[in-house]
Protein backbone atom coordinates (compact mmCIF):
# COMPACT_ATOMS: atom_id res chain seq x y z
CA UNK A 1 0.00 0.00 0.00
CA UNK A 2 1.42 3.32 -1.05
CA UNK A 3 1.90 5.68 1.94
CA UNK A 4 -0.02 8.92 1.79
CA UNK A 5 2.13 12.02 1.30
CA UNK A 6 2.67 14.26 4.33
CA UNK A 7 2.27 18.02 4.44
CA UNK A 8 5.29 20.29 4.82
CA UNK A 9 3.98 21.74 8.07
CA UNK A 10 3.49 18.26 9.56
CA UNK A 11 6.97 17.17 8.49
CA UNK A 12 8.57 20.26 10.05
CA UNK A 13 6.66 19.85 13.31
CA UNK A 14 7.39 16.14 13.61
CA UNK A 15 11.06 16.57 12.83
CA UNK A 16 11.47 19.41 15.32
CA UNK A 17 9.55 17.69 18.13
CA UNK A 18 11.51 14.47 17.60
CA UNK A 19 14.81 16.36 17.65
CA UNK A 20 13.79 18.32 20.77
CA UNK A 21 12.68 15.24 22.71
CA UNK A 22 15.81 13.33 21.70
CA UNK A 23 18.01 16.23 22.82
CA UNK A 24 16.30 16.45 26.22
CA UNK A 25 16.57 12.68 26.76
CA UNK A 26 20.28 12.67 25.92
CA UNK A 27 20.90 15.76 28.09
CA UNK A 28 19.01 14.28 31.05
CA UNK A 29 20.85 10.97 30.74
CA UNK A 30 24.21 12.74 30.70
CA UNK A 31 23.29 14.83 33.75
CA UNK A 32 22.20 11.75 35.72
CA UNK A 33 25.38 9.89 34.84
CA UNK A 34 27.46 12.95 35.72
CA UNK A 35 25.71 13.26 39.12
CA UNK A 36 26.37 9.68 40.08
CA UNK A 37 29.94 9.83 38.84
CA UNK A 38 30.63 13.06 40.70
CA UNK A 39 29.22 11.63 43.93
CA UNK A 40 31.31 8.47 43.62
CA UNK A 41 34.46 10.51 43.01
CA UNK A 42 33.78 12.60 46.12
CA UNK A 43 33.28 9.51 48.28
CA UNK A 44 36.38 7.81 46.88
CA UNK A 45 38.43 10.96 47.53
CA UNK A 46 37.22 11.12 51.13
CA UNK A 47 38.17 7.49 51.70
CA UNK A 48 41.64 8.02 50.22
CA UNK A 49 42.33 11.15 52.23
CA UNK A 50 41.03 9.62 55.46
CA UNK A 51 43.09 6.48 54.91
CA UNK A 52 46.21 8.49 54.20
CA UNK A 53 45.80 10.49 57.40
CA UNK A 54 45.03 7.37 59.42
CA UNK A 55 48.16 5.56 58.21
CA UNK A 56 50.23 8.65 58.82
CA UNK A 57 48.96 8.92 62.41
CA UNK A 58 49.07 5.15 63.05
CA UNK A 59 52.12 3.58 61.37
CA UNK A 60 51.61 0.40 63.44
CA UNK A 61 48.06 -0.88 63.76
CA UNK A 62 47.47 -2.31 67.27
CA UNK A 63 44.13 -4.00 66.54
CA UNK A 64 42.90 -5.84 63.42
CA UNK A 65 39.83 -3.59 62.99
CA UNK A 66 38.33 -0.33 64.22
CA UNK A 67 36.91 2.99 63.17
CA UNK A 68 38.49 6.14 61.82
CA UNK A 69 37.93 9.21 63.88
CA UNK A 70 36.00 12.12 62.39
CA UNK A 71 34.16 10.16 59.73
CA UNK A 72 31.97 7.08 59.68
CA UNK A 73 34.61 4.73 58.34
CA UNK A 74 35.74 1.25 59.42
CA UNK A 75 39.08 -0.39 58.78
CA UNK A 76 40.16 -4.05 58.77
CA UNK A 77 43.62 -5.55 58.59
CA UNK A 78 43.10 -8.55 56.36
CA UNK A 79 39.77 -10.23 55.83
CA UNK A 80 39.69 -12.49 58.88
CA UNK A 81 38.31 -9.79 61.12
CA UNK A 82 35.58 -8.81 58.65
CA UNK A 83 31.97 -9.94 59.01
CA UNK A 84 31.27 -12.97 56.89
CA UNK A 85 28.97 -11.12 54.48
CA UNK A 86 31.62 -8.44 53.93
CA UNK A 87 34.52 -10.87 53.52
CA UNK A 88 32.50 -12.75 50.91
CA UNK A 89 32.18 -9.61 48.80
CA UNK A 90 35.87 -8.62 48.94
CA UNK A 91 37.93 -9.83 46.05
CA UNK A 92 41.25 -11.13 47.48
CA UNK A 93 43.02 -10.21 44.26
CA UNK A 94 42.63 -6.51 45.07
CA UNK A 95 46.04 -5.28 46.20
CA UNK A 96 45.97 -1.49 45.99
CA UNK A 97 43.12 0.79 44.94
CA UNK A 98 39.48 1.76 45.37
CA UNK A 99 36.43 -0.42 44.89
CA UNK A 100 32.75 -0.56 45.87
CA UNK A 101 30.76 -3.03 47.91
CA UNK A 102 26.99 -3.24 47.57
CA UNK A 103 25.83 -4.74 50.87
CA UNK A 104 22.07 -4.48 50.27
CA UNK A 105 20.54 -3.98 53.75
CA UNK A 106 24.01 -3.32 55.26
CA UNK A 107 24.69 -0.33 53.07
CA UNK A 108 26.58 0.89 50.04
CA UNK A 109 30.31 1.04 50.76
CA UNK A 110 33.13 2.89 49.05
CA UNK A 111 36.29 0.96 49.95
CA UNK A 112 40.04 1.27 49.63
CA UNK A 113 42.74 -1.36 49.98
CA UNK A 114 46.34 -0.49 50.83
CA UNK A 115 49.29 -2.89 51.27
CA UNK A 116 51.11 -2.64 54.61
CA UNK A 117 54.86 -3.01 55.19
CA UNK A 118 54.43 -6.38 56.89
CA UNK A 119 52.66 -7.78 53.83
CA UNK A 120 49.17 -7.54 55.18
CA UNK A 121 46.37 -5.50 53.57
CA UNK A 122 44.47 -2.61 55.07
CA UNK A 123 40.83 -2.33 54.04
CA UNK A 124 38.94 0.90 54.74
CA UNK A 125 35.13 0.96 54.24
CA UNK A 126 32.93 4.06 54.12
CA UNK A 127 29.16 3.50 54.21
CA UNK A 128 27.93 6.18 51.81
CA UNK A 129 24.24 5.35 51.98
CA UNK A 130 23.42 7.81 54.80
CA UNK A 131 25.18 10.53 52.86
CA UNK A 132 23.73 9.81 49.39
CA UNK A 133 21.82 12.82 48.14
CA UNK A 134 22.07 12.35 44.37
CA UNK A 135 19.03 10.07 43.95
CA UNK A 136 16.40 12.41 45.46
CA UNK A 137 18.16 15.42 43.98
CA UNK A 138 18.17 13.78 40.57
CA UNK A 139 14.46 13.02 40.89
CA UNK A 140 13.79 16.65 41.64
CA UNK A 141 16.14 17.67 38.87
CA UNK A 142 14.25 15.44 36.44
CA UNK A 143 10.99 17.10 37.43
CA UNK A 144 12.56 20.50 36.78
CA UNK A 145 13.96 19.29 33.47
CA UNK A 146 10.55 17.93 32.42
CA UNK A 147 8.89 21.20 33.36
CA UNK A 148 11.45 23.22 31.43
CA UNK A 149 11.15 20.82 28.49
CA UNK A 150 7.38 21.27 28.45
CA UNK A 151 7.68 25.06 28.49
CA UNK A 152 10.37 25.05 25.80
CA UNK A 153 8.30 22.63 23.72
CA UNK A 154 5.19 24.79 23.88
CA UNK A 155 7.10 27.95 23.03
CA UNK A 156 8.95 26.19 20.24
CA UNK A 157 5.75 24.75 18.80
CA UNK A 158 4.15 28.20 18.83
CA UNK A 159 6.98 29.88 16.96
CA UNK A 160 7.51 26.82 14.74
CA UNK A 161 3.82 26.83 13.76
CA UNK A 162 4.12 30.48 12.75
CA UNK A 163 7.27 29.77 10.78
CA UNK A 164 5.84 26.67 9.07
CA UNK A 165 2.73 28.61 8.05
CA UNK A 166 4.97 31.07 6.24
CA UNK A 167 6.26 28.15 4.18
CA UNK A 168 3.25 25.85 3.84
CA UNK A 169 0.50 28.43 3.26
CA UNK A 170 2.17 29.97 0.17
CA UNK A 171 2.88 26.47 -1.15
CA UNK A 172 -0.79 25.53 -0.73
CA UNK A 173 -1.87 28.71 -2.51
CA UNK A 174 0.55 28.00 -5.35
CA UNK A 175 -0.77 24.44 -5.66
CA UNK A 176 -4.38 25.68 -5.79
CA UNK A 177 -3.57 28.21 -8.52
CA UNK A 178 -1.68 25.63 -10.57
CA UNK A 179 -4.50 23.08 -10.16
CA UNK A 180 -6.97 25.57 -11.61
CA UNK A 181 -5.13 25.33 -14.94
CA UNK A 182 -5.36 29.04 -15.73
CA UNK A 183 -2.49 31.41 -16.31
CA UNK A 184 -0.72 32.37 -13.09
CA UNK A 185 0.71 35.62 -14.44
CA UNK A 186 0.41 38.24 -11.71
CA UNK A 187 -1.58 35.94 -9.42
CA UNK A 188 1.24 34.33 -7.44
CA UNK A 189 1.62 36.89 -4.65
CA UNK A 190 3.86 36.03 -1.71
CA UNK A 191 4.12 37.90 1.60
CA UNK A 192 7.28 39.91 2.01
CA UNK A 193 8.44 37.69 4.91
CA UNK A 194 8.19 34.49 2.86
CA UNK A 195 11.48 32.56 2.49
CA UNK A 196 13.76 33.49 -0.39
CA UNK A 197 13.43 29.99 -1.86
CA UNK A 198 9.67 30.48 -2.27
CA UNK A 199 10.22 33.76 -4.13
CA UNK A 200 12.64 31.94 -6.44
CA UNK A 201 10.08 29.16 -6.96
CA UNK A 202 7.34 31.64 -7.84
CA UNK A 203 9.62 33.43 -10.29
CA UNK A 204 10.50 30.12 -11.97
CA UNK A 205 6.83 29.13 -12.20
CA UNK A 206 5.85 32.47 -13.71
CA UNK A 207 8.69 32.26 -16.24
CA UNK A 208 7.64 28.76 -17.26
CA UNK A 209 3.98 29.81 -17.39
CA UNK A 210 4.81 32.68 -19.74
CA UNK A 211 6.58 30.25 -22.09
CA UNK A 212 3.65 27.82 -21.96
CA UNK A 213 1.11 30.57 -22.62
CA UNK A 214 3.17 31.77 -25.57
CA UNK A 215 3.26 28.24 -27.00
CA UNK A 216 -0.48 27.85 -26.48
CA UNK A 217 -1.19 31.15 -28.19
CA UNK A 218 0.94 30.12 -31.17
CA UNK A 219 -0.94 26.82 -31.30
CA UNK A 220 -4.30 28.59 -31.16
CA UNK A 221 -3.23 30.94 -33.92
CA UNK A 222 -2.08 27.98 -36.01
CA UNK A 223 -5.41 26.23 -35.44
CA UNK A 224 -7.30 29.34 -36.53
CA UNK A 225 -5.17 29.67 -39.66
CA UNK A 226 -5.27 25.94 -40.40
CA UNK A 227 -9.02 25.88 -39.86
CA UNK A 228 -9.51 28.56 -42.49
CA UNK A 229 -7.01 27.05 -44.92
CA UNK A 230 -8.48 23.54 -44.65
CA UNK A 231 -12.15 24.37 -44.51
CA UNK A 232 -12.16 26.54 -47.62
CA UNK A 233 -10.82 24.01 -50.17
CA UNK A 234 -12.93 21.23 -48.69
CA UNK A 235 -16.05 23.38 -48.97
CA UNK A 236 -15.17 24.20 -52.57
CA UNK A 237 -14.64 20.50 -53.35
CA UNK A 238 -17.95 19.55 -51.74
CA UNK A 239 -19.75 22.28 -53.67
CA UNK A 240 -18.19 21.12 -56.93
CA UNK A 241 -19.33 17.55 -56.22
CA UNK A 242 -22.88 18.78 -55.67
CA UNK A 243 -22.76 20.70 -58.95
CA UNK A 244 -21.59 17.57 -60.76
CA UNK A 245 -24.39 15.63 -59.13
CA UNK A 246 -26.95 18.14 -60.41
CA UNK A 247 -25.58 18.15 -63.97
CA UNK A 248 -25.37 14.40 -64.42
CA UNK A 249 -27.12 11.36 -63.14
CA UNK A 250 -26.14 10.21 -59.66
CA UNK A 251 -23.53 7.46 -59.55
CA UNK A 252 -21.95 5.35 -56.89
CA UNK A 253 -18.57 6.98 -57.55
CA UNK A 254 -20.00 10.50 -57.15
CA UNK A 255 -21.84 9.50 -53.99
CA UNK A 256 -18.65 8.06 -52.50
CA UNK A 257 -16.78 11.24 -53.51
CA UNK A 258 -19.27 13.42 -51.64
CA UNK A 259 -19.13 11.06 -48.69
CA UNK A 260 -15.32 11.14 -48.65
CA UNK A 261 -15.24 14.94 -48.83
CA UNK A 262 -17.78 15.23 -46.02
CA UNK A 263 -15.75 12.74 -44.02
CA UNK A 264 -12.64 14.86 -44.55
CA UNK A 265 -14.52 17.95 -43.39
CA UNK A 266 -15.62 16.22 -40.20
CA UNK A 267 -12.17 14.75 -39.65
CA UNK A 268 -10.54 18.15 -40.09
CA UNK A 269 -13.01 19.75 -37.70
CA UNK A 270 -12.45 17.00 -35.14
CA UNK A 271 -8.66 17.30 -35.32
CA UNK A 272 -8.83 21.08 -34.99
CA UNK A 273 -10.82 20.64 -31.78
CA UNK A 274 -7.73 19.06 -30.19
CA UNK A 275 -6.25 22.55 -30.03
CA UNK A 276 -9.35 24.23 -28.62
CA UNK A 277 -10.80 24.46 -25.13
CA UNK A 278 -13.13 21.47 -24.61
CA UNK A 279 -15.26 23.65 -22.35
CA UNK A 280 -16.51 25.48 -25.43
CA UNK A 281 -18.05 22.28 -26.84
CA UNK A 282 -21.80 21.74 -27.06
CA UNK A 283 -23.84 18.55 -26.92
CA UNK A 284 -24.93 16.60 -29.98
CA UNK A 285 -27.53 13.89 -30.66
CA UNK A 286 -25.75 10.52 -30.60
CA UNK A 287 -28.38 8.62 -32.56
CA UNK A 288 -28.18 11.05 -35.48
CA UNK A 289 -24.39 10.77 -35.50
CA UNK A 290 -24.53 6.96 -35.51
CA UNK A 291 -27.08 6.89 -38.35
CA UNK A 292 -24.99 9.29 -40.44
CA UNK A 293 -21.85 7.25 -39.81
CA UNK A 294 -23.56 4.01 -40.80
CA UNK A 295 -24.82 5.65 -44.00
CA UNK A 296 -21.37 7.12 -44.77
CA UNK A 297 -19.45 3.85 -44.31
CA UNK A 298 -22.00 1.32 -45.47
CA UNK A 299 -20.16 1.04 -48.79
CA UNK A 300 -17.25 -0.65 -46.96
CA UNK A 301 -19.37 -3.78 -46.63
CA UNK A 302 -19.27 -4.35 -50.38
CA UNK A 303 -20.39 -7.84 -51.28
CA UNK A 304 -19.60 -9.37 -47.93
CA UNK A 305 -22.34 -10.97 -45.86
CA UNK A 306 -22.29 -8.39 -43.07
CA UNK A 307 -25.41 -6.94 -41.46
CA UNK A 308 -25.41 -3.56 -39.71
CA UNK A 309 -27.81 -3.22 -36.79
CA UNK A 310 -28.61 -0.17 -34.70
CA UNK A 311 -30.69 0.16 -31.56
CA UNK A 312 -31.08 2.50 -28.65
CA UNK A 313 -32.56 5.71 -27.32
CA UNK A 314 -33.07 8.57 -29.81
CA UNK A 315 -32.72 11.25 -27.10
CA UNK A 316 -29.21 10.49 -25.82
CA UNK A 317 -26.84 13.46 -25.99
CA UNK A 318 -23.04 13.37 -26.07
CA UNK A 319 -21.04 16.27 -24.54
CA UNK A 320 -18.86 16.87 -27.63
CA UNK A 321 -19.29 18.82 -30.89
CA UNK A 322 -21.02 16.90 -33.67
CA UNK A 323 -17.89 16.73 -35.90
CA UNK A 324 -15.94 15.23 -33.00
CA UNK A 325 -18.66 12.66 -32.38
CA UNK A 326 -18.60 11.79 -36.09
CA UNK A 327 -14.83 11.22 -35.91
CA UNK A 328 -15.11 9.05 -32.79
CA UNK A 329 -18.02 6.91 -33.96
CA UNK A 330 -16.88 6.92 -37.60
CA UNK A 331 -13.38 5.62 -36.89
CA UNK A 332 -14.66 2.81 -34.65
CA UNK A 333 -17.37 1.88 -37.14
CA UNK A 334 -14.96 1.98 -40.07
CA UNK A 335 -12.61 -0.42 -38.31
CA UNK A 336 -15.49 -2.73 -37.43
CA UNK A 337 -16.76 -2.82 -41.04
CA UNK A 338 -13.32 -3.12 -42.59
CA UNK A 339 -12.27 -6.13 -40.51
CA UNK A 340 -15.52 -8.08 -40.34
CA UNK A 341 -15.69 -10.62 -43.17
CA UNK A 342 -19.06 -12.02 -42.18
CA UNK A 343 -21.60 -11.72 -39.45
CA UNK A 344 -22.77 -8.41 -38.08
CA UNK A 345 -21.83 -5.02 -36.72
CA UNK A 346 -24.14 -3.75 -33.98
CA UNK A 347 -24.37 -0.16 -32.80
CA UNK A 348 -26.20 0.29 -29.50
CA UNK A 349 -26.95 3.70 -27.96
CA UNK A 350 -27.67 3.67 -24.26
CA UNK A 351 -27.71 6.11 -21.38
CA UNK A 352 -24.45 8.07 -21.69
CA UNK A 353 -22.91 5.23 -23.70
CA UNK A 354 -22.29 3.94 -27.23
CA UNK A 355 -21.39 0.28 -27.71
CA UNK A 356 -20.19 -1.09 -31.05
CA UNK A 357 -19.87 -4.87 -31.39
CA UNK A 358 -18.61 -6.81 -34.41
CA UNK A 359 -17.94 -10.43 -35.29
CA UNK A 360 -14.66 -9.70 -37.07
CA UNK A 361 -11.12 -10.84 -36.47
CA UNK A 362 -11.00 -9.34 -33.01
CA UNK A 363 -8.95 -6.52 -31.54
CA UNK A 364 -5.26 -7.44 -31.53
CA UNK A 365 -5.70 -10.54 -33.72
CA UNK A 366 -5.14 -9.00 -37.17
CA UNK A 367 -3.03 -10.94 -39.67
CA UNK A 368 0.24 -9.41 -40.87
CA UNK A 369 -1.14 -8.81 -44.35
CA UNK A 370 -4.01 -6.79 -42.90
CA UNK A 371 -1.77 -4.58 -40.78
CA UNK A 372 -3.26 -1.24 -39.90
CA UNK A 373 -6.11 -2.46 -37.73
CA UNK A 374 -6.94 0.19 -35.17
CA UNK A 375 -4.85 3.08 -36.50
CA UNK A 376 -7.93 5.33 -36.38
CA UNK A 377 -8.36 4.43 -32.73
CA UNK A 378 -5.31 6.54 -31.87
CA UNK A 379 -7.22 9.67 -32.92
CA UNK A 380 -10.30 8.45 -31.06
CA UNK A 381 -8.22 7.95 -27.92
CA UNK A 382 -6.78 11.48 -28.13
CA UNK A 383 -10.19 13.06 -28.68
CA UNK A 384 -11.69 11.08 -25.80
CA UNK A 385 -8.89 12.16 -23.51
CA UNK A 386 -9.33 15.79 -24.61
CA UNK A 387 -13.08 15.82 -23.93
CA UNK A 388 -13.09 13.57 -20.88
CA UNK A 389 -14.83 10.64 -22.58
CA UNK A 390 -14.08 7.08 -21.44
CA UNK A 391 -13.02 4.79 -24.30
CA UNK A 392 -12.57 1.02 -23.96
CA UNK A 393 -11.82 -1.44 -26.75
CA UNK A 394 -11.22 -5.17 -26.29
CA UNK A 395 -11.55 -8.53 -27.99
CA UNK A 396 -14.74 -10.50 -27.34
CA UNK A 397 -14.54 -14.02 -25.99
CA UNK A 398 -16.81 -15.36 -28.73
CA UNK A 399 -14.88 -13.52 -31.47
CA UNK A 400 -14.87 -9.96 -32.69
CA UNK A 401 -14.32 -6.63 -31.00
CA UNK A 402 -16.18 -4.59 -28.40
CA UNK A 403 -15.72 -0.81 -28.30
CA UNK A 404 -17.47 1.40 -25.77
CA UNK A 405 -17.67 5.20 -25.49
CA UNK A 406 -19.13 6.38 -22.17
CA UNK A 407 -19.51 9.75 -20.48
CA UNK A 408 -21.62 9.06 -17.40
CA UNK A 409 -19.65 11.52 -15.25
CA UNK A 410 -20.02 14.33 -17.79
CA UNK A 411 -23.81 14.57 -17.84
Amino acid sequence: MKPSPRRVRSMIMRTFVSALISSFVIFTFMVVIFGFELEDNIFDTQVKNATARFLSDNPELPVPYGTLTGVDMTYYVGTDAMPDWLAAKVDPTYTNGAFEVFGKEYGHFHALVRPLQDGRKLYVFFNARPFVRSTPQIKGFLLVICGMAGIVLLLSLFFLARMSRKVSRPLEDIADLLAAGDSVEGRLILPAQAPQELHALVEAIETRDRRIQALLERERQFNRDASHELRTPLAVAFGAAEVLEERQASSAALTRLKSAIKDMQQLTEGILWLGRDPGEAQHCNVTDVCRDSIKAYHHLVGKRDVAINMSGDDSVAMPVPEPVAHVMVGNILRNALSYTDSGSVSVSVGVAQIEILDTGVGFGDVDAERRGFGLGLTLVTRLCSHFGISFEVSARQDGGTRAVLSWGDRI
